[in-house]
């Protein structure tokens, strides 16, 4: 297990009960807020905020895809770390291929570096995204959802996009309630099967996540466009990055193999949609994708005694098509 105690770096602790019971995913630590009024001390400014992000990874993604959306390049600029992060260095960052150094002139190498510039006796894991502040020189924010948030309300007299607005209060009541099951059931929940400790466990695990798949599907079925409506909206930013992973990572490695994406035909129209609006195309990165799980902690899992589930395959339906004989 890989985290700081104290302020101190260390890539080779033993899992304690009370780690081990925080498990692969859990809430951020730092949890300040840009407001575009400064209110919260945090007043939105071009130039002033950097964001260290990974596209490997599915929360930092839908940081990348706000962004995107939002056209915020000229007003937050951000560095891309390496997506090998199981190393005794944890996430690092690198000018070789698509990542960057740490653009924003802070001399850091690896992103614990960060936490601990912020925080100088900071106990926790090291995790993206992180939203930092230039000026105070240090993070105000890395939790996933609430960096979006903030990057689709504060900065619209700075530059971004006031067309686009991905949390109307019309919807907001009916968003928050599908973020935060999206966020259980499907961000997390495919974390929840992979890290299953018994076939119980993982058996529960899969229900969950595949009951929230069909419900999903099913919620498409009156023809809307995005999950909540006509337009796009969070949830539909929060649902793009676990479901383009589906088919090549969380099907095949995490033993989530009850069905694929494709076996959803409208939720895999959805993912198209949301894959076409612009600027989305270009921060689904499967080399770092790929890289990130196929060649980190989660390529070889554990036995632990778990048989993974059938696929929902009906060998005995007769296809559809058939063969002329001659």
């Amino acid at each position: 297990m890989k985290l700081m105690i104290n302020g101190t770096w260390r890539g080779d602790v033993d899992a304690t009960p009370e780690l081990d019971a925080r498990r692969m995913i859990h809430a951020g630590s730092f949890r300040d807020c840009i407001t575009a009024d400064g209110t919260s001390g945090f007043p939105a400014e071009a130039g002033r905020y950097h964001l260290y992000v990974s596209p490997a990874c599915p929360f930092s993604h839908r940081v990348i895809i706000v962004h995107a959306l939002k056209g915020l390049e000229s007003v937050v600029d951000l560095s891309i770390l390496h997506p090998l992060w199981d190393t005794m260095d944890g996430w690092a960052f690198s000018d070789t291929g698509s990542s960057t150094v740490d653009r924003a002139g802070n001399g850091f190498l690896r992103l614990h570096e960060a936490y601990r510039a912020s925080r100088p006796d900071y106990t926790g894991k090291v995790t993206v995204p992180v939203l930092w502040d230039q000026h105070s020189r240090r993070i105000v924010n890395n939790e996933s959802l609430e960096i979006a948030q903030m990057l689709n309300d504060a900065f619209d007299r700075f530059g971004s996009d006031p067309r686009i607005n991905l949390s109307p209060a019309s919807l907001r009541s009916a968003m928050d309630d599908l973020n935060n099951r999206i966020t259980r059931s499907l961000a997390v929940g495919v974390y929840s099967v992979a890290d299953a400790r018994h076939q119980q466990e993982y058996d529960a695990a899969m229900d969950d996540l595949f009951g929230f798949l069909d419900d999903l599907d099913l919620q498409l079925c009156d023809g809307r466009r995005f999950l909540l409506g006509e337009q796009p909206t969070l949830a539909d930013v929060l649902v793009y990055p676990p479901l383009v992973r589906f088919d090549t990572v969380y099907n095949p490695l995490f033993r989530a193999s009850r069905r694929r994406l494709i076996d959803y035909p409208r939720l895999s129209a959805l993912v198209r949609r949301i894959h076409d609006l612009a600027g989305v195309a270009e921060t689904l990165r499967y080399d770092h994708i790929l890289a990130h799980y196929y060649d980190g902690d989660w390529a070889v899992a554990s036995r632990r005694g778990i048989v993974p589930e059938f696929p929902a395959v009906n060998w005995l339906q007769r296809p559809s098509w058939r063969i002329q004989e001659k």
